[in-house]
């Protein structure tokens, strides 16, 4: 995909990454790592017209988006390097718990300071595709916004777009040829996004009863002049209705708040007590869990083992090796089931591709097996 467009130093620069691999199920998304650095980092490849927005991106580092480490145009396309998340996106939070007033209006506020520095650029940047999949919370308690492909730069005067796109439910009517986008059309996607957070549904269909009911209507008014003009605006409004001391537009004091919010449940918050099947106090994965631990129990404790000569081993190297078996499948389990983030920052297992999951939980399995061995051995030597 690389064509003769590219200067060699460029060439340079590229040939210092090494291919880790596609991510989830995009072929023109990579993880790739620096060899130079060790820094990991996703590629992809995206339109030539998205050109002067990833600069703009790569020459004024945002805390709330992914850092550009290269922006390299080709004959055809625009390879973008851009910083690798760990974490999950706002979508698959919200399958997986209820977000309060104060996570829903933390979220807008980091959003907010994530959209104030490209809409007060000297050429404006929409972001136009701001929904929960491009919310990314991750596992440092960070929100970040992703995937500017589909972004613009504000034109003066221009009556419309000259491409419609955006996703809908989040996008505003001028996204669909009633007049060009600008702030505003974010702002639009910023209250249903607030809106789906409290209620799991879009504001067409079922409208939040609390306090940020009246926001929500503000955001999605059909016409833009009826919006929220700016985020500032909408900033202190939510401040004011969460009751947070965010007055000062100090983007880091408030992505402090966010952090906090964010790392609950995603950093180690959950208390250690809550093992993998009893965090959600659901009866059903109760169940489930207690079936689990106990065949893992009788499995482990039901081995056989035998020395070199073929002969059984004695009944307290027998307790020992069935001892750290156990141990060892145990860890396994609360690997699997990420207990106090134990895999968050290993690549391979949180990969959506499928296949590559299972290659790194059957490598995970390995390694404990292996490390299970390996301690026995040493315990044996030592006791026995």
């Amino acid at each position: 995909m690389v064509g003769n467009y590219m200067r060699l130093d460029e060439e340079y620069c590229l040939s210092e990454y090494v291919d880790l691999g596609r991510l989830g199920d995009n072929e023109k998304v990579h993880i790739v790592r620096n060899q130079v650095n060790g820094v990991i980092g996703v590629r992809k490849y995206v339109a030539l017209d998205l050109e002067e927005i990833y600069l703009f991106l790569k020459e004024n580092p945002n805390a709330y988006i992914p850092k550009i480490y290269e922006c390299i145009q080709t004959d055809t396309n625009l390879i973008v390097i851009e910083e690798y998340l760990s974490g999950k996106n706002l979508e698959e939070m919200l399958k997986e718990k209820n977000f309060s007033e104060k996570d829903a209006a933390d979220i807008i506020i980091c959003l907010c300071n994530a959209l104030y520095p490209l809409h007060h650029a000297k050429m404006p940047v929409i972001c136009r595709d701001l929904k929960a999949e491009n919310v990314i919370l991750t596992n440092e308690g960070e929100v970040k916004l992703v995937d500017f492909d589909i972004a613009r730069i504000y034109q003066p005067g221009k009556s419309k777009d000259t491409v419609m796109m955006g996703t809908q439910g989040y996008a505003a009517p001028e996204q669909f040829g009633f007049g060009q986008t600008d702030a505003r059309t974010d702002i639009y996607a910023m209250g249903v996004l607030l809106n789906y957070m409290l209620v799991r549904e879009f504001p067409m269909e079922k409208l939040t009863e609390g306090k940020f009911r009246t926001i929500v209507l503000k955001c999605i008014k059909i016409n833009p002049e009826d919006r929220y003009q700016n985020v500032d605006e909408l900033k202190a409004d939510i401040c004011n209705a969460a009751e947070i001391p965010c007055s000062s537009m100090d983007s880091d004091k408030n992505k402090f708040y966010c952090a906090q919010s964010c790392k609950k449940d995603q950093a180690g918050e959950i208390p250690f007590y809550k093992i993998p099947g009893f965090r959600t106090g659901k009866v059903w994965k109760m169940i489930v869990a207690v079936i689990g631990y106990a065949l893992t129990t009788v499995t482990a404790w039901s081995l056989e083992a035998h020395d070199a000569n073929g002969k059984l081993l004695p009944q307290s190297k027998l307790t020992l090796e069935r001892l750290v078996v156990w141990l060892s499948q145990i860890v396994f389990i609360f690997f699997v089931c990420d207990y106090m983030g134990m895999r968050r920052n290993i690549p391979v297992v949180n990969s959506k591709n499928r296949f590559v999951r299972l290659i790194g939980y059957a490598a995970a399995e390995f390694i404990f097996l292996f490390a299970a061995a390996a301690i026995c051995a040493i315990l044996e030597a030592i006791l026995f």
